[in-house]
Order: structure tokens, then sequence, then C-alpha cells
């Protein structure tokens, strides 16, 4: 009798606990928002001949004209942080997702594999044990082997098991309850905050300072300051859109299709479903094989002893599953909640 081990269904490559997503997304955000939110140098130089239409022309009619300052894009503030800030949703989202689609399935790897890294310290006991009868000559080759294999299997399902683990979200203090939500509220942030962008775009209220001067001529106050205001006509018909875009996405993410959300409402619940009745049936083995176990501790023979050995082992593979299937299972629950986990 042997329990394949099985990977559920969410189990799929994910990040670790500091993959350099956040630093990435929000490092291009600083860099995007330092142009918005920074003072821009203006100049120019030219020979400029005013007409005798001019108003209040002076005497000189024509000459150079130099203009030099400082221009600052006073919407470009809102701009700006609108850009960070939609970066540090984007970083939230990635974190909650981490935990909606790899930490279930890690906290469940890692309560599998405290079970067989504690059943490899009596494993090993037997295993020197057996060794120690076949050089004494109490037991046979082939028993022997046979126990070597078993012992074997087992080092393997660990250290594949820390394979996994080494590739997922390592399993954190943070409560999964509402971490699906959590997700959902971060990329609406992200939208909200697009939405700032795309209205920040219409928008330019500027301040510019500096000097305005003739060289060639006597001008005791050369210094200008100025503000300016221009509005895109556009703003006024980016509501209704901007209204749109944000209700698509959520039916989009809540869907799942598109963004790449794998841990949607539906998928987790099916996955709770497949996961608890394999978890009864995981549990209907471990007592069916503890009962063996317990019924052949009472016989005293050589014969009974190797039987129970080999009990013992697919004992210990049924546990290991069924300690990965509830500990998933509860993991699930969590991040549904009670009411989605009902629905």
């Amino acid at each position: 009798m042997r329990i394949i081990v099985v990977l559920a269904a969410l189990a799929a490559p994910a990040h670790a606990e500091d993959d350099g997503y956040c630093d990435f997304v929000e490092g291009v955000a600083n860099a995007q928002s330092a142009v918005p939110l920074s003072p821009e140098l203006i100049g120019s130089v030219g020979y400029v001949e005013q007409p005798p239409s001019a108003i209040n022309p002076d005497t000189t009619t024509k000459g150079v004209r130099l203009i030099a300052g400082i221009r600052y894009k006073l919407s470009g503030i809102y701009e700006g942080v609108a850009i960070r800030d939609r970066a540090k949703a984007d970083c939230r989202r990635h974190k909650a997702f981490d935990q909606v689609r790899g930490e279930t399935t890690s906290r469940a790897i890692a309560a599998r594999l405290r079970v067989l890294d504690e059943a490899l310290k009596e494993a090993e006991k037997i295993l020197k044990t057996d060794e120690a009868d076949f050089a004494a000559r109490r037991t046979t080759a082939q028993e022997a082997t046979a126990t070597r294999v078993r012992v074997e299997e087992l080092r393997e399902l660990a250290a594949e098991d820390h394979r996994q683990l080494s590739s997922l979200p390592q399993p954190s203090e943070r409560p999964l309850a509402g971490a699906l939500q959590s997700y959902r509220d971060a990329d609406a942030d992200m939208e909200r905050y697009e939405a700032k962008i795309r209205r920040a775009q219409a928008i330019d209220v500027s301040l510019r300072f500096g000097i305005d001067e003739f060289p060639e001529r006597d001008n005791p106050q050369p210094y200008f300051a100025v503000v300016s205001v221009g509005l895109n006509l556009g703003l006024l018909f980016q509501g209704s859109p901007n209204s749109r875009a944000a209700a698509g996405r959520k039916r989009l993410v809540e869907s799942g299709r598109g963004l790449g959300v794998e841990g949607t409402v539906d998928q987790l619940r099916s996955t709770l479903d497949i996961e608890t009745k394999r978890a009864k049936e995981t549990a209907a083995l471990v007592d069916e094989l503890e009962r063996q176990l317990d019924a052949l501790s009472r016989i005293g023979s050589e014969e009974s002893k190797r039987y129970r050995q080999t009990v013992w082992f697919e004992l210990v593979k049924a546990r290991a599953q069924h300690a990965y299937l509830t500990t998933h299972v509860t993991s699930i629950r969590d991040v549904l909640g009670a009411k989605g986990a009902e629905e």
C-alpha cells in the first residue's frame, strides 16, 4: 500500500518572502514621479525687433532679449503623489496575492514536513537496528534492504518538501483571514490612483519666475513671476469612463480572468471541497493503520515485527499527507472567511 503525494491545486510557482517586486514597482514610481514633482529650468535668448505699433514702445525697437527662470508645475504634485500611491497599492496587492496563492500551500507543506522530519528520527533508529541485526545474521539481506528503501523514500519526500518551501512564500505570522479581500481592496486602490493620474494629465497649474531682460538696455526691474492655469476640457468627460473602468476592473478581478488572479473565490471553494474530501479519506486511512499497528504490537513474533515496520512507514506517509490536507483546508477557510467558505 502506497500513498502518492499530490500537491494541491493551488500549488504554483510563487514568490519568496522578499522577491524584489515592491522594490521594483516603487523604484519605477519614484523615478517617474521625480519629473512632475520637480521644478523645470527654462530659458530663451534671441533677437527681438518691436514694430512701431507695439504697446508702450521704447526708444529702442530692437535688440537681444534674455529670458531665464524656473517653472514649477503645481498640479504635478497631485500627479507625482498619485504615481507613488499607485505603486504602494501594487505592492500591497502583490503581498496579498502571495498569501492567497502561495502561503496557503506553504503552510500545508510545512505541516507535512514537520511530520516527516519527526518520523525520520525514528526511521533512522529502525534502520540502524536492522543493519545491526543483519550484521549479526538475525535478519536477511532482503529485509534490511527493504527497510533502507523505505527510509530513503521518507528522506526523498522530506527533501522534496524542503525544495517546494524554498520556492514558496515562507509561512508568516500574518493572519490569512481576509487576504483575498485585501487583494481586491489593493487592486481597487490601484485603479483609483490610475484615475487620478489620468485626471492630472488634463490639468496644468504652473508657477514661473525669473528674469526677462534686454541686456543692451537699462532695465532696473527685469524680474517676473507668473501663475498660469490650463484646463483641458476632456477632463469634463473623464468621470463616466473612469467609473466604468473601475467597475469593469472589479468584475475582472472577481472573475479571475485577465489579471492573472488564481486565488478567486470559485477556485478556492473548488479546491476546498476537493481537499476536504481527501482529508476525510486520509483520516480514515490513518485510523485503520493505527488500528493495525496496535494489533501487531501485541504479537511478539519476528514476522509480525517486520510487518509492523511496514505498517509504520505507511502510517507515517498517511499522517504526513493528512497534516498537509487539514492545514491546507484550514488555510483556505481562513482566506475565504466564514461567509466565503459556506457560500
